[in-house]
């Protein structure tokens, strides 16, 4: 259990304030797209400190960028998501009721098989209808809908800023606050895509997990170790002509570090990683760089 010295307040603080990052999810993945191997999950996007730690009440600002590229850097995506979310203050089966907005903004290159395509523009959008999180002396839950709208753009056989599918992404973190100032947080989803209707194509289900190790040096200084595994679960249904028969698998690993200054008369929260995905399957390996910045309103 966390007691009440100034020390503990604020590193409780920070978790509630980081946490919120942990609802962003799902940006367009343009440069592997379901029909090809890939999926509206971005490996390691909870690989956070307190995934599922939230606070009670207020509206925040979360602005996500992330950068990341296939291992032999034949293609490369730039996301940035300025977001919002807003913690009700109301309870719905005793947990707190939180709702967010995640738009999308994409530029993307692809110079593959003697392509060379750029696409810059507004992405899909990740939409969480309802959040309800709980809190347990020092675990913590997280279970809530995410809602990937086809909102970016989108044109058959070209290089696009979005999927043209929804995607419907069951979600449940747990977090932990260990001794002496470490913390596990884990997160498990299951996602169901539906048909893409200029092509046909229905991406098969999808199960993911990501995790994180971390160690607070300081309540407003951490580090640690982030990872995650994704694997397509079901068959893709498509015509014989268009069919992808292998099922897309692939893990990630990296360090993670989190700082917390006081700036703008307000705690802002950075978090910085780096993951590079192993065991690929059904696409090509990619490295990630992803950043965020949280504070209140």
């Amino acid at each position: 259990m966390i007691n009440n010295s100034p020390h503990q307040l604020r590193r409780s603080a920070i978790l509630r304030y980081l946490a919120i990052v942990a609802l962003i999810w799902n940006g367009p993945l343009v440069s592997h797209a379901s029909e090809g191997g890939g999926s509206n999950y971005l490996p390691g996007f909870y690989g956070d400190f307190a995934m599922a730690v939230m606070p009670e009440k207020g509206t925040f600002f979360n602005n996500f960028y992330a950068a990341y590229k296939d291992t032999k850097g034949q293609t490369g995506t730039i996301l940035e998501m300025p977001s919002i979310v807003h913690a009700t203050g109301q309870k719905i089966l005793g947990g707190n009721f939180i709702v967010a907005l995640y738009p999308g903004l994409v530029a993307a290159k692809d110079q593959s098989n003697n392509n060379d395509m750029t696409r810059f523009g507004l992405g899909d959008a990740y939409l969480i209808p309802i959040a309800l999180n709980w809190q347990w002396g020092s675990l913590t839950a997280l279970a809530f809908e995410g809602v990937v709208a086809p909102t970016g753009y989108y044109e058959k056989g070209a290089l696009n800023a979005g999927r043209n599918v929804w995607t419907f992404d069951h979600i449940l973190s747990l977090t932990w606050q260990l001794p002496a100032d470490n913390e596990l947080s884990v997160t498990l989803g299951y996602m169901n895509n539906l048909k893409n209707p200029a092509t046909a194509y229905q991406s098969g289900d999808e199960f993911h997990v990501d995790y994180m190790l971390g160690h607070y040096i300081r309540p407003d200084l951490a580090v640690g170790i982030t990872g995650s595994h994704y694997r397509q679960t079901t068959a893709d249904r498509a015509s014989a002509e268009t069919l992808v028969n292998v099922n897309s698998e692939a893990s990630s690993l990296g360090p993670v570090a989190m700082y917390t200054p006081h700036l703008f008369d307000r705690d802002v929260t950075v978090s910085v990683k780096y993951l590079r995905e192993f065991s690929v399957q059904g696409r090509a390996d990619q490295e990630y760089l992803i950043c965020r910045i949280f504070m209140a309103f």
